[in-house]
């Protein structure tokens, strides 16, 4: 085989994107960086063809449309339609593209070198361009930390998926689009597909059919009808994700997906790094409007205080979507297409883009920490008493606490109340689940074992055992972080872990018991069988 081979090349950026990735993260950063370097890398060597090109542009693609199916599954309409969710956004937008398109604007004006052949339509369209956030690197960021499902990381995708409907109507509209009446059918084809698709998925036992079936949906009912209309693919799979939230399979079809989703992104970051190919001039332009970043979040931060929502969730929403985003560069290419800027501004807005996740995954990786450190300037912009996200600062009488109120934790709570009636109370940080669950008439309430501030003010006087059954590692490690900082702890922590390192950091956080879930399973089930099988003591 020549070194150009196909399989040479493929060999070589999927090896980079491991070494690379593996590197940033033992220097504690996202792995995700080190996709970025290995676009760069890519570029730099080279070996940028057309085959690498084309293949990681192609992965990409299905990235992102699994990234909205799987947003879709997690996302309900009312959602969108609550004022901190759809005012935010409409608000940002509007003083960012004023700001920001002022300012490119002002730089025309002094000559600086490609703002001089930017109209003031242009400018405004690049203030669009980077009013943005990026749902993949939010999604990627929130993930990480284990707060998908948090209410901060609920009301940032669904500011996302506000702006990705004002991108999706803007790219319409810019693409001298001529209505058609197949789109007046588009309502009822979401009815019949929602119908066969629910139909469908009862049917499907739980084998790899359920992950054909996530990739028909997406690609299919989702990405292909919408294109047939003459609508945008990316918001097909979002759509038909979206129809099949409340389906009682949703969430084993939503973990079947993330897996797949992971791996494509992997070329979305990558491709990123690729197209970010730098002149000097760029990279300086880039330098210049960077610190807009700066506007982003201190916005997102204002508005959203504006709320009731507490400082420590505007906090960590607005530093989660303090970047720019992959919409930018589509928007670039309308603009380009259309004569409204030159096409150096598509490098300059990859390089921002490259830039901005640089700049803000660090900082998301340390949001706690950045919190705990700054809190008391931070708090200072709480001005109301009644928060839409106020959690709880008495526990009642109970004496056991447990934390995630999932497949684990509900389970337990049950079993705890059982043997103690009145005296077990759980916490949750999805608000949905924990008002379903107080009208089953479990003891629940909503709260973030995360929060510094949860453990500071929350009476524990009352609390003997604290049980951490959140699936995701990082949000029990988290909680375990904050629960170290009090100053006196009356209470014994029990944890749940699914891997022999997760067990040897949990004893280094002092767990008093932790429960490995894979190596209990068997005794489990020998212990529960014969608890309710009475057996001949002589078979």
């Amino acid at each position: 085989m020549q070194i150009n081979d196909p399989l040479y090349i493929d060999a070589i950026w999927l090896s980079l994107a491991f070494v690379c990735g593996l590197l940033v993260r033992k220097i504690g950063l996202p792995p995700l960086i080190g996709f970025l370097i290995t676009g760069l890398l890519i570029n730099f060597s080279g070996l940028n063809d057309g085959h690498i090109s084309d293949v990681l542009q192609g992965l990409a693609d299905l990235g992102v449309m699994l990234l909205l199916f799987t947003i879709g599954l997690k996302i309900k309409i009312k959602t969108l339609i609550k004022p901190e969710i759809w005012s935010t956004a409409s608000l940002h937008m509007l003083i960012t593209v004023l700001f920001t398109g002022g300012l490119v604007f002002l730089f025309s004006t002094m000559g600086l070198r490609y703002f001089t052949d930017l109209s003031l339509n242009g400018a405004l369209l690049v203030g669009f361009a980077l009013s943005f956030s990026s749902t993949v690197f939010v999604v990627k960021t929130l993930e990480g930390r284990g707060e998908f499902n948090s209410f901060h990381g609920k009301v940032a995708i669904g500011i996302l998926i506000m702006q990705d409907i004002f991108a999706v109507v803007f790219m319409t509209l810019a693409a001298d689009y001529s209505f058609t009446y197949w789109l007046l059918a588009l309502p009822i084809a979401l009815f019949v597909i929602r119908w066969l698709l629910y139909r469908t998925l009862s049917f499907l036992d739980h084998g790899e059919l359920v992950t054909v079936f996530g990739f028909f949906a997406t690609f299919v009912a989702g990405a292909l009808s919408f294109s047939l209309f003459g609508l945008k693919p990316d918001l097909g799979a979002l759509i038909i994700g979206m129809l099949l939230v409340n389906h009682p399979r949703a969430d084993e079809l939503y973990d079947r997906m993330m897996n797949y989703k992971d791996f494509f992104l992997i070329a979305f970051f990558i491709n990123i790094g690729i197209t970010a190919v730098p002149s000097t001039d760029a990279l300086i332009v880039s330098l210049i409007l960077l610190p807009i970043i700066l506007l982003k979040s201190g916005m997102f931060l204002l508005i959203l205080a504006r709320f009731n929502l507490r400082a420590r969730t505007s906090f960590l929403i607005s530093l989660s979507l303090g970047n720019f985003s992959e919409f930018g560069l589509i928007v670039g290419v309308v603009g380009v297409q259309a004569g409204i800027i030159p096409e150096i501004w598509l490098i300059i807005i990859a390089l921002l883009m490259s830039l901005s996740f640089l700049l803000s995954a660090p900082l998301n990786a340390r949001a706690h920490r950045i919190f705990d450190r700054y809190k008391p300037l931070i708090l200072r912009l709480n001005r109301s008493t009644h928060y839409i996200d106020i959690e709880p600062n008495f526990l009642g009488d109970a004496n056991h606490l447990v934390v995630g109120m999932g497949s684990v934790g509900l389970p337990a709570y049950q079993e705890l109340n059982k043997r103690f009636p009145g005296k077990v109370i759980g916490i949750d940080y999805n608000h949905e689940k924990v008002e379903k669950m107080q009208k089953d008439g479990v003891n629940a309430v909503w709260g973030d074992a995360t929060d510094s501030e949860f453990w500071d003010n929350v009476n524990l006087t009352k609390i003997h055992m604290v049980y951490l059954t959140m699936s995701d590692y990082a949000s029990n490690i988290n909680s375990l972080t904050e629960v170290k900082k009090l100053k006196s702890k009356t209470f014994k922590i029990s944890a749940i872990c699914h891997f022999p390192d997760e067990s040897d950091k949990y004893r280094k956080n002092e767990v008093d018991f932790i429960y490995d879930y894979k190596a209990n399973l068997g005794l489990d089930l020998v212990e529960h069988t014969l608890d309710n099988i009475p057996m001949d003591r002589n078979s």
